[in-house]
């Protein structure tokens, strides 16, 4: 039965290909066009940082089933945001997404199959509606492991956000100008933020941009709003350079009160997770204490 299973399985994929391949969807330029900027970005930074190609047979699959998704997905704006701020491409993510799937699938199948060869009577339907129920789980929790990681990364990317533009500041008012204290200060940190910032900056003098325009690029390919408020406000005060001082120095100022605001929030939660622990300490050890003599005079 297994076998059969698995033949319909081959096949249906078999025939699906072939529509796909006979019928095509109908290309989106904009799209395309956007598909092609992204992977611009991507081969410029594997190339700086010294990535593997996709040289064997799986990566060449992953490329592929990438391109497939990127083609007939609509809006996967929140999905490569997620994808860039973690440094993970979509091939890796469409690999372990589709390795855990299977995974999900087949494993109900391959139980199935153990309860046949002792001799336990298991509903056929059983084996394929487990997988499917798993093969979706799989897929959900991938996508919430990847949410969780993106949204720990642009924390700690607006942590160090907050440092830069307060060393910016400092800069500022030790004499240089914005156009020295900008790259200058992205030199001095080091982690992967300071990194990408350091690159941005770097790349915005080739490109003919201003730095916080690279920023606001940066902040809008990983979607951090930050970054994109800040290329705002600069935009509007290009004009005036103390403007642009004036500017820097309030973003510092509001990007520290928040740092200390969470580090108060964590602070807060962290002293009501040791006092709810306290509580059940004390509740247990009350109860050990006090349950021999309760069940004594229960009992007389």
């Amino acid at each position: 039965m297994i076998p059969f299973m698995i033949a319909v399985g081959l096949l249906s994929v078999a025939v699906l290909h072939a529509y796909r391949l006979a019928v095509p969807p109908r290309a989106d330029l904009a799209s395309a066009v956007h598909r092609w900027d992204a992977s611009r970005v991507r081969a410029t930074r594997i190339q700086r940082i010294g990535g593997p190609r996709a040289t064997t047979i799986g990566g060449k699959l992953q490329s592929w089933a990438a391109d497939q998704v990127l083609r007939r997905v609509g809006n996967l704006k929140a999905l490569t945001r997620d994808l860039a701020v973690t440094g993970t491409t979509m091939e890796q993510h469409i690999g372990k997404t589709t390795v855990l799937a299977l995974i999900g699938f087949f494993g109900p199948l391959v139980i199935l199959g153990f309860f046949f060869t002792i001799g336990l009577d298991v509903p056929v339907a059983f084996g394929p509606a487990a997988g499917a129920v798993l093969a979706g789980a799989m897929l959900v929790v991938t996508r919430q492991e990847l949410t969780e990681n993106a949204r720990r990364r642009r924390a700690e990317f607006r942590r160090t956000l907050s440092i830069y533009l307060d060393l910016v500041a400092m800069s500022m008012q030790a004499g240089r100008g914005h156009a020295e204290a900008l790259p200058a200060s992205a030199a001095i940190g080091t982690g992967w933020a300071f990194t990408h910032i350091q690159d941005s900056i770097d790349g915005a003098r080739f490109s003919g941009t201003t730095a916080w325009h690279a920023l606001g690029q940066l902040g809008d390919r990983f979607g951090i709003r930050e970054l994109t408020d800040l290329d705002a406000a600069l935009t509007l005060a290009n004009d005036d350079g103390a403007k642009v001082r004036a500017t820097l120095v309030a973003r510092a100022r509001t990007l520290r009160a928040e740092r200390i605001a969470d580090a108060e929030a964590m602070a807060a939660r962290a002293t009501e997770s040791m006092r709810f622990a306290l509580i059940v300490m004390v509740f247990v050890f009350l109860t050990y204490e006090l349950y021999p003599s309760v069940a004594r005079l229960f009992a007389g």
